[in-house]
């Protein structure tokens, strides 16, 4: 401790001398303390490594490559190339007509032609066999839809009046199994070659 900071006998607070105000190089000199992420951090090595691996030590496994095909499927094979398009009212059966000729190898995929203000919509999937399944009132409450009114089926004819009009096959499915329905249908496609079918 300096004596002009020490107390002094005859100052009766005892009170120690202020610090001498900082100059200008203090607030030149400093600095932030820049911050490093901890995963920037390289451990340094330890002067017990060698740079020969250890032998003794287990080695990791190398990952094999992943053979991957992005943003393509693979390419399945019909036994019949026309593209089959289903469409119809409301539980006529469209999907389970779907399902079954898939699983005989057709290329097929129904169309929700009956929810749609837009009149041919079933065009836009470019249809070789265009199939229409149509079913009664009677027939969609029997297949779980007890509130089903006739002018609900009304609605969904006429938005399927254009499909109604193109259709290449037209079958109702009162009364019929999902079976019987998928045996029509193969049965009308074996009668119409592919050659003699036209895409739409």
């Amino acid at each position: 401790m300096s004596e002009s900071n020490a107390p002094r006998s005859g100052d009766p607070d005892h009170h120690f001398a202020p610090p001498s105000p900082p100059s200008n190089t203090d607030y030149r000199h400093a600095r932030w303390p820049r911050l490093i992420h901890p995963a920037a951090r390289t451990p340094a090595p330890s002067p017990s490594q060698s740079s020969s691996p250890d032998v003794s030590a287990p080695q990791p496994t190398p990952h094999r490559p992943v053979q991957a095909v992005h943003g393509h499927r693979a390419r399945q094979t019909y036994t019949d190339p026309r593209r089959i398009v289903v469409v119809g009212v409301c539980s006529s059966g469209k999907s389970s007509l779907v399902r079954g000729l898939r699983e005989r190898g057709y290329n097929v995929r129904a169309v929700a032609q009956e929810h749609s203000y837009v009149p041919h919509l079933w065009q836009r999937s470019r249809p070789d066999v265009l199939v229409y399944l149509d079913a009664s009132v009677r027939t969609i409450r029997a297949r779980g839809r007890p509130r089903w009114r006739p002018a609900l089926l009304d609605v969904e004819h006429e938005r399927l009046s254009s499909a109604r009009e193109h259709a290449d096959l037209y079958i109702p499915t009162d009364g019929l199994a999902p079976e019987d329905v998928a045996s029509r249908v193969v049965t009308f496609l074996s009668k119409q070659p592919p050659e003699q079918t036209t895409t739409r």
